[in-house]
């Protein structure tokens, strides 16, 4: 549950001071391809080409009806020069005529994987759809079907693919432009966790590599559990959508499911946990440090007070199990 702003902000004191804040560093820079629709891109003759929108990337977009009994997809072809953890991120013009639920496919080394995306909002600018392991190598990389239940248009413009191998093995729970940094110290309300507040429909990020359990209950809605490389348990809860299947095994940064307000929650947002063993652990330290850049601390070093709400245990969210 998210705390009214003025209540946290009246308050933020009382657990800012118990934590450590890590300073800022600059991320290594990473191998970047853009592939637009005018580029390495085949389609079939029921994708059209308008350049109506000024949100478009390049000089027009593809686009075409939606198609419930075919996938008729859409492909962006690109060179991987070297197989690992790619970051892919998807341009479209928006509109209230286009799709609500367009399915982009990434050909990923496992297999393809089907991200949905509202394609009425967030156009004029990247959008991410995970970060994904790809194998090296010249193929369609990220598609675009038709094979959706959703009305209006689904478009395709550009494709953005970027290695992240050899980096970092963390990411964000949230695209760092979703919040600034100083909603990753804020306390939570009665319990180590977090509260992050974004729109329903944000896209959420595993924070490293692992397995996903799906969670789907009264306290946490619609939520994942995941268990990290290190052993440890990377918990996301209040979920609109999942975006990956139950023992589903996820690299750092790919797409886990979109927020909402399911559960026990009075208002759209991100609740994220971090438990060793049985032990919850406050977040805030680790999610500063990948706001920042940096290599975060092992979730066992991480504090097991001063980032709640002591005096605030009547207002409780259930706890997570």
């Amino acid at each position: 549950m998210k705390l009214p702003l003025a209540l946290r902000s009246a308050s933020a004191g009382l657990a800012a001071a118990a934590l450590i804040l890590l300073g800022p560093a600059a991320p290594a820079a990473a191998a970047t391809t853009v592939v637009d629709n005018a580029g390495a891109f085949t389609a079939s003759a029921n994708w059209g080409t308008s350049a109506w929108s000024a949100q478009r990337y390049g000089a027009d977009y593809r686009f075409a009806t939606p198609n419930t009994t075919a996938s008729d997809a859409a492909w962006f072809s690109a060179t991987i020069a070297t197989a690992g953890a790619h970051t892919v991120e998807v341009w479209y013009p928006a509109d209230a005529g286009y799709n609500d639920a367009t399915p982009f496919v990434v050909a990923t080394a496992a297999g393809n994987q089907t991200i949905v995306v509202n394609q009425r909002a967030n156009g004029g600018r990247w959008v991410s759809l995970g970060t994904f392991n790809l194998a090296a190598g010249t193929r369609n990389v990220v598609g675009v079907s038709r094979w959706t239940n959703g009305t209006g248009y689904v478009v395709a413009d550009a494709v953005r693919l970027t290695s992240t191998s050899g980096g970092s093995a963390f990411s964000l729970p949230l695209a760092k432009s979703a919040l600034p940094r100083s909603e990753y110290d804020d306390p939570h309300h009665d319990y180590p966790a977090i509260d992050l507040p974004v729109g329903t429909g944000t896209p959420a990020y595993a924070v490293r590599s692992g397995t996903v359990v799906i969670i789907d209950d009264a306290s946490c809605g619609r939520g994942v559990n995941l268990t990290g490389a290190d052993g440890n348990v990377y918990t996301y809860c209040h979920f609109s959508a999942w975006s990956v299947a139950d023992g589903a095994t996820v690299v750092p940064g790919q797409q886990l499911g979109l927020t909402g307000n399911t559960g026990n929650s009075t208002g759209p947002h991100l609740h994220f946990g971090i438990r060793t063993g049985s032990t919850r652990r406050c977040p805030q330290n680790f999610l500063l440090a990948l706001y920042d850049g940096l290599t975060p601390p092992a979730a066992t070093s991480l504090p097991t007070t001063g980032c709640f709400y002591t005096s605030l245990a009547g207002a409780k969210e259930q706890p997570l199990g």
